[in-house]
């Protein structure tokens, strides 16, 4: 991001009613604390003056910086409704693009780690209690990555709309023109890569000829298995090695069955 996120500062007012006090001593103390980046405690000082606007917006700007994304666009969206100049609506529109774009490369991050760590798992075959847990967490870390997977294409499409809408605000606005470019193309460069990934994998299935039919027998083996439920998942397993020998060839299902088969054994 080009324009870091900032917060709102006070007015120099040193009277005023009571609501007024309160507000600038929450703005003081939490631009203290921020300054220091001790957002937890800024967000407190702010959350100390919930009808203030400048410091619900500080609160999306100190959630922002901790990661918490949902907080964060929340509380930018309540500052919307408590001021409509353009001026802030386009502020306002530029930090949903901040957080959209920001929760995209952390999910980002976080799914290439965990492809990561999928790669290096192994089903070894000669501890049953440690392949059972693998097949676990292998799937665990499956459905993890798959659901960061869509969350990162909404995020980047969210930046997208956000910075679009500030620069319709405000035209002549180049850190969010600067930042709707970088969205745009972190977007179309995740797409190109997938495009890819996805011809990779069909060509790797294509050459190892595990069909669709021998997946799905696998994936609800693999769920059998979360449930300790090894016979069932062996039963699956040959039944489908019956309506189709040809599987006896790939390593991959067979490496399974020898796998589930010890553990339904040792059942």
């Amino acid at each position: 991001m080009r324009r870091a996120a900032t917060i709102s500062f006070l007015a120099l007012i040193a009277c005023g009613s009571p609501e007024e006090r309160t507000a600038i001593e929450a703005l003081r103390t939490g631009a203290r604390a921020y300054a220091d980046s001790a957002y937890a405690r800024a967000d407190s000082a702010f959350a100390s003056a919930p009808w203030d606007e400048r410091a619900v917006f500080n609160r999306g700007n100190a959630n922002l910086m901790m990661g918490r994304y949902e907080q964060a666009i929340a509380h930018f969206k309540e500052a919307g409704t408590m001021d409509s100049s353009a001026r802030e609506q386009s502020r306002i529109r530029f930090n949903l693009g901040s957080v959209s774009l920001a929760e995209a490369r952390d999910a980002d991050t976080s799914v290439l780690r965990m492809r990561r760590q999928l790669g290096q798992l192994r089903i070894e075959g000669q501890d049953i209690a440690r392949d059972v847990a693998t097949f676990v967490l292998r799937d665990s870390l499956t459905r993890e990555a798959d659901r960061l997977e869509g969350r990162i294409d909404s995020a980047y499409a969210a930046a997208i709309a956000h910075y679009k809408s500030a620069l319709r605000i405000a035209p002549h606005d180049d850190d969010a023109r600067h930042d709707l470019v970088l969205a745009q193309q972190a977007f179309a460069k995740r797409q190109r890569e997938r495009a890819a990934r996805e011809q990779r994998d069909r060509q790797k299935e294509k050459d190892t000829e595990l069909g669709a039919r021998a997946r799905l027998i696998m994936q609800q083996a693999d769920s059998l298995v979360e449930r300790y439920r090894f016979r069932p998942a062996l039963e699956l397993l040959q039944k489908g090695l019956q309506q189709d020998p040809s599987l006896r060839t790939k390593q991959e299902y067979m490496q399974k069955l020898e796998t589930v088969n010890e553990a339904a054994q040792a059942q």
